[in-house]
């Protein structure tokens, strides 16, 4: 599992409202209108509200972001706001930008009201690689791909008032949040020591703490640092709720291996198996997400995945 999943937390992603935007064409999305720029968009509820956000403005928003399948396939979960919000409530905060191409989806945020509800669909490359800067499409998405983000923006504030709710609210939770880490932090060697035994798992840890179980060994070589590996997995927390799937995605997951590029309780775990093989990493939370959690994990949650490793190349 990577430090960051798909972390969009770290992407631009700017604001729209509603519409219509000028000189719609046909489109090839069926239920979309395409703007003149080449944006395709679809209007599910529009408020009857009439601020829009200005540029630099934050809009919190429900968003959930996939990439298009292709002709007879499914379109694949990247992002839920529900699962990894900026903020309660299943928040994610959107700041409007300028729209750096044609058919940018800022173009298309730039007109949504609170309590619109909209659909866009716009290029990955020109999101991720014109938008974000990144060097390349992240791992699993193909160039010439799309993408379709669906939003209800539930209000707009400025830039400097976001900023400001969230300094009270982090100062109002403060001491709370200190005294329920030092709880999370205490129960961790307790909470996992019961788990050991309610699964009967009598594997010893590796000096790091890792515990590795080795479900079935594969028939091929063991990776070697510096590999791209390619695997499927399924994380879950210690109570049992599965927080993370690829298998339930369908798309397996690739990272290079012992770069850093994930967690170090996969790099170590990886590293052990040989290809073909199935195994379950038990990772302590210093192997994993720490204090910070991520998501629906906690602060110092241990974590459990079971993983296949497809190929190392």
């Amino acid at each position: 599992m990577t430090k960051t999943k798909l972390n969009l937390k770290n992407l631009i992603l700017a604001s729209a409202g509603l519409f219509l935007l000028s000189a719609c064409m046909k489109s090839r999305h069926e239920g979309f209108e395409e703007s003149e720029t080449g944006l395709y968009y679809a209007i599910h509820k529009e408020s009857g509200a009439t601020k829009t956000p200005k540029e630099g403005d934050i809009l919190f928003c429900k968003m959930k972001l996939f990439v298009k399948g292709g002709e007879g396939k499914e379109d694949s979960l990247l992002y839920n706001s529900d699962e990894a919000p900026d903020f309660p409530g299943g928040i994610k905060f959107i700041q409007l930008v300028k729209p750096e191409y044609a058919g940018d989806l800022m173009e298309g945020v730039a007109k949504l009201h609170i309590g619109d509800s909209a659909s866009f669909i716009v290029s990955a490359d020109s999101f991720f690689i014109v938008s974000n800067k990144l060097d390349k499409l992240p791992a699993g998405i193909k160039a010439g791909s799309e993408l379709l983000f669906h939003f209800g923006v539930k209000d707009i504030k400025s830039k400097d008032e976001t900023i400001k709710m969230i300094s009270e609210m982090q100062a109002k939770s403060s001491g709370m949040d200190k005294a329920r880490m030092d709880q999370l932090q205490a129960s961790e060697a307790e909470d996992l020591r019961l788990y050991l035994e309610r699964k009967k798992i009598t594997a010893k840890p590796n000096p790091s703490g890792l515990i590795f179980i080795q479900t079935e060994k594969g028939n091929g070589q063991k990776p070697k640092v510096g590999q791209k590996v390619t695997l499927n997995y399924s994380g879950y927390l210690l109570n049992g709720k599965k927080f993370d799937s690829s298998f339930d995605r369908g798309t397996p997951f690739e990272f290079t291996l012992g770069k850093g590029e994930v967690i170090a309780g996969w790099d170590e775990g990886v590293a052990m198996m040989n290809v073909g093989g199935t195994a379950t990493f038990v990772i302590p939370s210093v192997l994993g997400y720490g204090s910070n959690g991520a998501g629906d994990i906690p602060p110092f949650a241990p974590l459990v995945f079971e993983v296949q490793l497809l190929k190392a190349e």
